[in-house]
């Protein structure tokens, strides 16, 4: 018996342990994957730059281009840049073109600039006067598509390379349709980039590990050599011809090896492999289980000679299972992940601490710890490494209290710290040491914040002492986060007018307390109306106009949000709906926030207030932060690619405040940005940064709106710039549907 369930548990645990060894080697390759995604975004992002200079100015010359890559500072600032070439599209013949004939267009090399050490490979690539669409089919096919293509090939120095190429067009954005493409298109910027550094950097602090990155098949391009081409043409169709899977480092070879596969988010068609091998030594699922057996052996022998003493003496079986008994209270009344004391024997501690304090007179003080970014860490890297980090800051914490102060944890990312005078000082450390990175499984360091709220003095209860402690929290997330605050009685009205408030605003939209105002949005060029912002106001039966500010972050945070954002957009579109037939057709623009974009009805709501009212789509805009889009990118990507379907139109609201690439960029099927309120305010500090957003606004084909115009001067500044659109007080407030009307009509404003 003892045999069987010594082989039972050994089997289970060599299980576990192959577990953890693959949970382990997951999060290291997702770290190493992430590191690969950011190269190869680094590599499209580069390539797009070069497109939308080429695209507007396709007349620059090889020292021009030359000095545009140095003042990039791509040698110094990017590792593996092979260089950059430009393939001309010319539809005329020329007398030194190869092969020889009569087409509709020809592809010759027109610039090219190299990086260090790659003039050679470069030079293979680009020979003067030959016809690469007689090479490959890819160039016509990206042209085609307007899309960019990437593949890997070997030099012939030996290296596996990188190669993007990408279709430029006249203008340097991307038209509409293969037709337009075709009729606008002006030629292909070519990146090439070595695989070798690019993948080093990836696994340079991590041994026994290898990355490779390969390309899908059906993304390899067609090849052709046409009948009695030369030598130099062979020569390079061989060496474009020749692709192959980009691999750096070495694996370990102790144990057999594991992989992991996984598309890189930039762009689906790569595909990263990292490479390991389980651990050998005590590490080694096999030993492991082999060690649980030999001591499952030896505890079924010391059972069954501990049952023969429990036979002889009543009394010591007694005593084991009080001790068996406390084992069970201890799991009771303890955090099964940090062993600190969980709610139930916070509370019974913090009763103690109160009856203490009533006879000797302390002041007794709760500490309420929230880990400000803990769900990000969560969601990236997953629950594991997010246990793991909860464990090192309870470690932290208990290293900066006394011994008779008491720290518990009362579950998710919420702690709670007991002591008897100087609380603030305590508070002070605690934010300082949480402030400090965390060196976990991550493959590099951790940085979160902590909020703390703190009550002081004597309670009826312990559950009023905690409570206030918990209001106390709020005001410091509030404040800013990263910081304490302490319990004053009025947070405690606070807190009950915001309960009030968010059970007020639950049943405004029935009562009717709810209403809309518009804010026109003007074409800079000759003053129409083009659009306006649908604003929400609030009108309170008691407390009269209760400001925006007050009540829409209550709505987000409670959730409220989702049915007062489904009320503005049925009335919104019903309004415009009225003005469209009554021959004033004006479109208008909801805002939607974060919880409403994660709201998996989002779309059918949309769809409803649309059906009902009866409103044209192209009539409707939907407003979405920045920030709230780069919460979760892809899932965003795809909810905005569903609305886009309806035939409505997407602004990204705030533009600017964010943290969106231009790989991220350009998977939102977005029409408009709208550049922040808090540019336009300080435009003479931010004048570059407001000329970049426009700019990048006109190459990527959207329109450009500036918010919170108030004074000429900004707006004749806008207008230099080029900027397309503007909406602020130093045109109109936001007015009711009937000010609108008189507004529409005094600017004979038709979209």
């Amino acid at each position: 018996m003892f045999v069987l369930i010594a082989g039972t548990t050994a089997w289970l645990w060599r299980g576990q342990v192959k577990r953890q060894n693959d949970q382990a080697f997951s999060a290291q390759a997702a770290s190493i994957g992430a590191s690969v995604t950011t190269a190869v975004r680094r590599m499209d992002d580069l390539t797009l730059a070069a497109r939308t200079l080429l695209g507007s100015r396709p007349e620059m010359t090889d020292a021009e281009f030359k000095r545009w890559y140095r003042s990039m500072g791509v040698d110094q600032r990017f590792a593996g840049v092979a260089g950059f070439s430009y393939v001309e599209l010319v539809r005329e013949r020329r007398a030194d073109i190869y092969p020889e004939g009569d087409r509709p267009y020809y592809c010759l090399p027109k610039l090219s600039v190299a990086g260090p050490g790659m003039a050679e490979t470069m030079t293979e690539l680009t020979v003067p006067g030959l016809d690469l669409c007689q090479l490959t089919k890819l160039l016509g096919e990206t042209r085609d598509s307007g899309e960019f293509s990437a593949f890997v090939v070997k030099s012939s120095h030996g290296h596996e390379m990188f190669e993007v190429i990408a279709p430029v067009y006249e203008g340097g954005g991307v038209p509409y349709g293969p037709e337009s493409r075709r009729a606008h298109a002006t030629g292909w910027i070519i990146g090439l980039f070595d695989a070798e550094p690019i993948l080093e950097s990836a696994i340079a602090r991590v041994d026994g590990v290898a990355v490779s990155l390969e390309r899908e098949q059906a993304a390899v391009p067609e090849y052709r050599i046409p009948t009695g081409a030369g030598a130099a043409f062979r020569t390079l169709s061989e060496t474009m011809h020749s692709s192959s899977v980009a691999q750096v480092g070495k694996a370990a070879t102790a144990g057999d090896p594991i992989t992991r596969r996984e598309s890189v988010e930039a762009d689906g068609r790569w595909t990263v492999t990292i490479a390991g091998a389980e651990p050998d030594g005590i590490g080694d699922p096999e030993t492991q289980g082999a060690v649980v057996l030999v001591v499952g052996l030896a505890l079924g022998l010391l059972t069954f000679l501990l049952v023969q003493v429990l036979v002889r003496g009543r009394a010591h079986a007694l005593r084991m299972v009080e001790e068996k008994t406390g084992q069970l209270r201890h799991q009771a009344l303890h955090d099964a992940l940090t062993g600190l004391p969980n709610r139930a024997l916070i509370m019974d501690r913090t009763e103690q601490m109160l009856r203490h304090a009533r006879r000797s007179g302390v002041d007794v003080s709760a500490m309420f710890i929230d880990l400000d970014g803990f769900k990000g860490v969560n969601d990236t890297f997953g629950h594991p490494v997010g246990d793991e980090l909860l464990c090192v800051v309870a470690t932290r914490i208990k290293n900066v209290l006394r011994e008779t102060d008491t720290i518990g944890r009362l579950g998710g990312d919420e702690f709670v710290v007991l002591v008897e005078g100087g609380a603030e000082k305590i508070a002070e450390r605690i934010v300082d040491v949480l402030r400090e990175p965390f060196a976990i499984g991550t493959g590099s360091p951790v940085t979160i914040t902590a909020s703390v709220g703190i009550a002081t003095g004597d309670r009826e209860a312990a559950k009023d002492l905690l409570r206030d402690a918990d209001i106390a929290l709020y005001e410091a997330k509030g404040a800013g986060r990263n910081r304490y605050a302490e319990f004053r009685h009025e947070m405690h009205i606070a807190a009950h007018e915001r309960l009030e408030l968010e059970s007020d605003l639950r049943g405004a939209a029935r009562r009717g307390e709810l209403f809309l105002v518009y804010q026109p949005i003007l074409e800079l060029a000759n003053g129409e109306v083009k659009a306006a912002e649908a604003l929400l106001r609030w009108q309170h039966p008691t407390r009269g106009l209760i400001p925006p500010t007050e009540f829409i972050a209550l709505a987000e945070e409670s959730g409220v949000i989702v049915e007062v954002g489904a009320w503005v957009l049925d009335t919104a579109c019903e309004q415009a709906a009225q003005w469209a037939q009554a021959g004033m057709p004006t479109r208008v623009s909801v805002n939607v926030s974060a919880r409403q974009l994660d709201d998996p009805t989002l779309v059918n709501t949309v769809h409803q207030a649309l059906v009902r009212s009866g409103l044209d789509p192209d009539l409707l805009t939907l407003e979405i932060t920045e920030t709230a889009l780069m919460r979760d990118a892809e899932s965003a990507a795809q909810v905005l690619h569903e609305l886009r379907r309806f035939g409505l139109r997407i602004a990204i609201d705030d533009f600017g405040t964010g943290y969106s690439s231009l790989a991220y960029l350009q998977q939102f099927p977005v029409t408009a940005l709208k550049i922040d309120r808090t540019f336009i305010a300080a435009s003479e500090q931010n004048d570059p940064l407001i000329s970049t957003l426009v700019a990048l606004g006109r190459s990527l084909g959207l329109v450009t709106i500036a918010e919170g115009v108030e004074e000429e001067r900004q707006l004749e500044r806008l207008r230099e710039l080029g900027c397309d659109r503007a909406q602020g007080y130093l045109f109109a407030p936001p007015l009711e549907a009937a000010a609108l009307e008189r507004f529409l009509a005094d600017h004979g404003a038709l979209v």
